[in-house]
């Protein structure tokens, strides 16, 4: 197991990571008001433009999983990172919708690597009872990355333009690799428990691990998770504009506000959850319980559209992205402890496939639902019923907490 110190500084690195990732992922929403309004672009259409990102965020998210279960986390992250990069920065160039639309599927086509390849570090890394604290901290590096976008775009949109603004913040997300590039190196033997084993040589039993109870009870939880999630993290900052009537710079601020507590909220969710495996509780008792509880806040964004105080939406926004950060967070932790041994990144890889579609579908959803009520009421409403839903997934489907067990799978 690697030292305490260069954990700590790993967690820093993930964590440089998840900023940089969050920044570019969520840069087009906050862009899009104004978008909409140079391109003479309407709401649904622009639903589709900001889903496209999840295309191949979809397509890719479980072979990014896969190649590093085979290849190392170094070089499928460090190329993804590139990858999503560039992209970013030529949404800037582009020249109408289509660019558009084919820079976001570049970042989605790199990001897709993120959250499978780090919870593979994470388990690889990490023993248990800490694994819930590191995850928490280095994934709260995606939320200071979205409490920052708002105001890093609106000030630079407003003192450039939207094209420079993803020009300077695409390319300047190349640093970072560079970092990776001459800091990380894999733990090459070292398993998932964090005992030092050769690579499993066998091949993986797709049916069982798609068909597990466990996997399925984790594939619905994921997607319900996700809709909420995304849908912020695609239209919440248009709504402040569109029907709040906040300016950019306002909206800026306020759209920040959510991911800034998420920021501080996520490692404590997750260093809780540790504290009570630490202190005896059943990894079932100490992972459900702070999930359920974090599902069962977040559905409150169901209020948000029926409230008439701007300020008073904009403080429950806060609760629920909060709430909602912390089930992302306490979900890639509950993936590495169920995963059977070799196999974190490709099950987390499933899962955030499974997530992705709802990245897919959240922003267009929600186009056609403002476009049709000219409201954001019912598709606020159905994301926080989905959560709801995905807390009975958590109590009633996912079994208890402890690596699957598959069947032995044939050789490769």
């Amino acid at each position: 197991m690697n030292s305490k110190s260069y954990r700590i500084k790993l967690i820093l690195v993930l964590f440089s990571s998840m900023f940089v990732m969050g920044l570019d992922r969520s840069s087009l929403g906050i862009a899009a008001p104004v978008i909409m309004k140079e391109l003479n672009i309407d709401t649904a259409t622009m639903g589709v433009a900001l889903s496209a990102f999840f295309w191949t965020y979809t397509l890719f998210s479980l072979p990014a999983g896969n190649l590093a279960d085979k290849y190392g986390s170094k070089t499928v992250f460090g190329w993804a990172a590139v990858i999503w990069s560039l992209a970013s920065a030529s949404t800037g160039i582009a020249s109408g919708l289509v660019g558009i639309i084919a820079a976001r599927l570049g970042v989605g086509a790199g990001e897709a690597a993120v959250f499978p390849v780090t919870a593979k570090i994470a388990g690889d890394n990490f023993p248990s009872k800490e694994r819930a604290t590191a995850i928490g901290w280095y994934l709260s590096g995606a939320r200071l990355g979205y409490a920052a976008t708002p105001i890093v775009m609106g000030f630079l949109i407003a003192q450039y333009s939207w094209r420079m603004a993803f020009i300077i913040t695409g390319l300047g997300s190349l640093l970072w690799c560079v970092l990776w590039y001459y800091w990380y190196k894999d733990p090459v033997t070292q398993s998932e428990s964090g005992v030092n084993a050769a690579k499993p040589k066998t091949g993986i039993p797709w049916i069982q691990l798609l068909t597990n109870r466990c996997t399925l009870g984790i594939f619905l939880t994921k997607f319900c998770g996700d809709y909420l999630y995304y849908m912020f993290l695609t239209w919440v900052p248009s709504y402040l504009v569109m029907e709040r009537g906040f300016s950019i710079l306002k909206m800026g601020i306020f759209a920040s506000l959510p991911f800034l507590t998420a920021f501080i909220i996520q490692p404590v969710a997750g260093y809780l959850s540790d504290w009570l495996v630490k202190r005896g509780a059943s990894l079932t008792v100490a992972r459900k319980g702070v999930l359920v509880t974090s599902q069962l806040c977040a559905s409150s964004i169901m209020a948000v559209g029926f409230v008439d105080d701007p300020m008073v939406a904009v403080a429950i926004l806060t609760l629920n992205i909060a709430a909602t950060s912390t089930v992302g967070g306490m979900m890639f932790t509950l993936v590495t402890e169920v995963s059977p041994p070799g196999m974190t990144g490709t099950v987390t890889g499933s899962m955030n496939t499974v997530g992705a579609m709802a990245g897919i579908l959240a922003p267009t959803i929600t186009g056609f639902i403002v476009k049709l009520t000219g409201s954001f009421q019912m598709a606020l409403a159905l994301s926080g019923g989905l959560l709801l839903l995905a807390a009975c997934t958590v109590l009633f489907v996912i079994p208890a907490i402890k690596p699957m067990e598959l069947g032995e799978a044939k050789n490769s």
